[in-house]
């Protein structure tokens, strides 16, 4: 059997798990069943995993899952991960009109009391070898040192906005490359 499609497996099989559980909670409550999520694959972040609430282009949500800690931790990120987003949905889905803390009380109910897992907030999972994306740094100055500024700020700048230094309030000027 293919590897890929062994973990794809996995992972629809212990979302149905979870799903069965959280949908016995809400008929509970009252509440409507939550529709099956999507599920992406990425391979290119630090992160364990997202959760993306309903859109018009995900109208169910999406749970995106880190392919490479799935390949080395397999079990860690089935238990733990698949939990802590699917939560994440629940939170968006019994109260889609009000600000919830992503990591709070609702979400840590949901993972201990309906999915039995411990609440964690990050993975521990061995980062070595994983491929991210960076985003380029810019140099600026003010009148007291320099500062890096990122590129959605550089941009900014370029385009009229002012930042000013926390420490002596002067205007952050881009440093000029030979």
């Amino acid at each position: 059997m293919n590897a890929d499609r062994d973990v794809q497996q996995a992972v629809d099989a212990r979302l149905t798990d979870l799903l069965g559980r959280a949908q016995r909670e809400l008929a509970l409550r009252g509440s409507p069943t939550l529709p099956r999520p999507g599920l992406r694959l990425f391979d290119d972040r630090l992160d364990a995993g997202r959760a993306i609430p309903p859109s018009r282009t995900h109208p169910n949500g999406m749970i995106e899952l880190n392919a490479v800690y799935l390949q080395r931790a397999r079990e860690a990120m089935l238990e733990e991960t698949v939990a802590h987003e699917l939560a994440h949905l629940l939170v968006f889905h019994i109260s889609p009109h009000r600000r919830q803390p992503p990591h709070g009380k609702l979400w840590q109910d949901i993972m201990l009391q309906w999915f039995g897992v411990k609440p964690e907030r990050t993975h521990r999972f061995p980062t070595a070898g994983v491929r991210s994306r960076r985003q380029r740094r810019w140099n600026y100055r003010c009148a007291c040192g320099a500062h890096e500024l990122s590129t959605v700020r550089h941009h900014r700048v370029q385009r009229g906005t002012v930042y000013l230094c926390r420490r002596c309030h002067e205007p952050l000027r881009p440093e000029r490359t030979p």
